[in-house]
C-alpha cells in the first residue's frame, strides 16, 4: 500500500470482492486487471496502477471500491484533484463509506480547499462520530483559518478517540496557546515532551509557553532565566513575537509589556522588537519606522496574498470596488495612485478606471509580486508622503487599501493628498476602528484610527461621501472591524 493510502486510511479493493456489470466472463477479467493494478501499486508503479484501475472503472462504473482503488493510485502520483473526483464518484454510489469521506477530506485539504475538506469531515463524522482522522483534519482546517478555540476542541476530541500521541498533544498545545489558554497549553506541551522528548519544535514551543506562563504568574526570576534560553534559539525573534501577539489577543496587557521589554533589551538593534515593545507598553509612537515596514513586508511577500485573503478573509479590494461602483464609471480616464500597493491586490479593481495606474510601496519584495501581475504602468519603491509631495504630482484618485494601519498619524498624508489631488479628486482608504477619536498603537503593532480623527483631518479639505463599517479581516479567529472611506476633494 502506498504512503498516501496509509496516511488516508482508505482500504484497497479486495480483488475477490469485485463484481462485473454483467456479461459472460467479465468478472474474471476485471479481477485479473484489479490484481495487476494492486500489484503495480504495491511496487510503486502508480502510473500503471492508474491505467489498470481506469480500465476497471470503465467496465464496472457502479462499483464504489473500484473508484477507491483509482483514488489511491492517483494519490500516489500526487494527482489529488483527480483523486478527489474518483472519491466523489465512489461516494455517489455508496455514501456510507466513512473511510472514503476521510480520504476525500484529506485530498481536499492537500488541494487548499479547506471549506470543502471540512464538509467532507462532516460527512465522515455524521456516519461515525468516533472517527479520529476526520476530527484531526477538521482541527487542521480550523487552525488554518485561525479558529484556535475550535481547533483545540477538535484536537482534544482526536486524542480522546485515538489515544495519547506526542504530535497530537503538541498540536493541541499550540492551538490552546494561540487561543490564550496558556496554562492548559503548558500542560499539553509537557505531556507532548514526555511522549516525544527529542522533537525540537515541541521543545521550543514548550519553552515559549513556560516563558509566557511565567510572565502571567509574575515570576520575574523565571522570566529572566527562560528569556536567556530563548535568546539563543534560532527562531528567537519569531518566538518573542508569537508570545506578544498571543498575549495581546488574549488581553493580557501587563505580561505582554513585560515580554516586549525583555525582547527589546535582548535585541537592542532589532527594529521590530523595539516597535512591538512600544506597542505592548502603550507608548505613543506616531509612525512605524520605514525600514521596519519594508523589512516586515519583504519577509511576507511570497505568502502575503494566501495569508491575507485565504486565511484571514481580507476583502479590501471587493469593498473598494463596491464604493467606486456607486460613484464613478470605469471609463479608463483617471490618473490613479495606489498608495501602499503591496502585491497589487487592488490592481484588478483600479485598472478599469485608470488611464495611468501608479503603485507605491516601501517593500521591494511586495513590488516584485505586483510587477508579476502586469497591471501597473509604474511601480515605485518610495514613501507615500514623499510621493504625495513630489512637485507636479496631480492625481484624479488616490487609494490606500490596508495601508494606514501601518502608518500611524495621518496629518502629513492628508496634507499631501489635498495638494496632490485635482479638484474633485477621490481619496479612498480603509482604517482599523479605534475605540476613541484619536490614533491608537495596538499591541499587534498596527494603528487604529477613530472616526472623529478622520473627520477632523477631512474638515475643510475633503467631503466624506461615504463610510462603510465592516469586517476588515479575521485575527485569531475573531472579526477585526474597521471602516472604508470614500472622500472627495473640495
Amino acid at each position: 500500500m502506498s504512503a498516501f493510502a496509509r496516511a488516508l486510511g482508505l482500504p484497497p479493493t479486495d480483488a475477490a470482492s469485485l463484481k462485473g456489470d454483467g456479461g459472460s466472463g467479465a468478472p474474471t477479467s476485471l479481477v485479473a486487471l484489479t490484481r495487476y493494478g494492486l500489484e503495480r501499486q504495491a511496487r510503486g508503479d502508480f502510473q500503471a496502477a492508474v491505467e489498470a484501475f481506469r480500465a476497471v472503472a470503465d467496465a464496472a462504473p457502479r462499483q464504489a471500491l473500484v473508484w477507491n482503488n483509482l483514488a489511491l493510485a492517483l494519490g500516489g502520483l500526487g494527482d489529488h484533484e483527480q483523486a478527489a473526483v474518483a472519491l466523489r464518484k465512489s461516494l455517489d454510489i455508496d455514501a456510507t463509506q466513512v473511510s472514503a469521506w476521510v480520504s476525500l477530506a484529506a485530498a481536499l485539504l492537500q488541494l487548499g480547499r479547506p471549506e470543502d475538506a471540512e464538509n467532507a469531515c462532516d460527512g465522515a463524522i455524521a456516519r461515525d462520530p468516533d472517527i479520529a482522522d476526520a476530527w484531526q483534519i477538521r482541527a487542521m482546517v480550523l487552525a488554518g483559518r485561525d479558529d484556535f478555540v475550535g481547533a483545540a476542541a477538535a484536537f482534544s476530541r482526536t486524542i480522546e478517540i485515538a489515544g495519547e500521541n506526542g504530535a497530537l498533544r503538541a498540536n493541541l498545545g499550540v492551538t490552546l496557546f494561540k487561543s490564550g489558554a496558556f496554562h492548559e497549553a503548558q500542560r499539553n506541551f509537557d505531556a507532548a515532551m514526555a511522549l516525544e522528548a527529542d522533537a525540537d519544535e515541541i521543545v521550543e514551543m514548550a519553552r515559549l509557553c513556560r516563558f509566557v506562563v511565567a510572565g502571567l504568574d509574575g515570576d520575574m526570576a523565571r522570566v529572566a532565566a527562560i528569556s536567556r534560553e530563548l535568546a539563543g534559539a534560532a527562531e528567537a525573534d519569531t518566538l518573542f513575537k508569537t508570545a506578544l501577539l498571543c498575549l495581546d489577543w488574549a488581553g493580557h496587557k501587563g505580561p505582554a509589556a513585560l515580554i516586549g521589554q525583555t525582547w527589546a533589551s535582548l535585541r537592542p538593534g532589532n527594529l521590530e522588537a523595539r516597535h512591538m515593545a512600544d506597542a505592548a507598553m502603550g507608548r505613543p509612537v506616531e509612525r512605524q519606522p520605514a525600514a521596519f515596514v519594508a523589512q516586515h513586508f519583504d519577509g511576507m511577500a511570497e505568502q502575503f496574498d494566501e495569508k491575507l485573503v485565504g486565511r484571514l478573509g481580507y476583502r479590501g479590494p471587493e469593498e473598494i470596488r463596491a464604493l467606486m461602483a456607486d460613484w464613478m464609471q470605469p471609463d479608463g480616464s483617471l490618473d490613479v495612485l495606489d498608495m501602499g500597493c503591496g502585491t497589487g491586490l487592488c490592481g484588478p479593481v483600479l485598472r478599469p478606471y485608470a488611464l495611468r495606474l501608479i503603485g507605491v510601496d516601501l517593500s521591494d519584495g511586495m513590488l516584485a509580486k505586483a510587477r508579476e501581475g502586469g497591471l501597473y504602468d509604474e511601480l515605485r519603491c518610495a514613501d507615500l508622503v514623499d510621493t504625495l509631495r513630489q512637485p507636479g504630482a496631480r492625481w484624479d484618485m488616490i487609494v490606500a487599501g490596508d495601508t494606514f494601519p501601518y502608518v500611524g498619524t495621518l496629518g502629513d498624508v492628508f496634507d499631501g493628498a489635498a495638494k496632490a489631488l485635482k479638484p474633485g479628486g477621490w481619496l479612498i482608504f480603509s482604517t482599523e476602528a479605534a475605540e476613541g477619536d484619536g490614533v491608537t498603537l495596538r499591541g499587534n503593532g498596527r494603528y487604529a484610527h477613530g472616526r472623529g480623527y478622520m473627520a477632523d483631518l477631512a474638515a475643510g479639505r475633503f467631503e466624506i461621501i461615504e463610510r462603510r463599517s465592516t469586517m476588515l479581516r479575521r485575527e485569531a479567529g475573531v472579526a477585526l472591524e474597521g471602516d472604508y472611506f470614500l472622500m472627495r476633494k473640495l
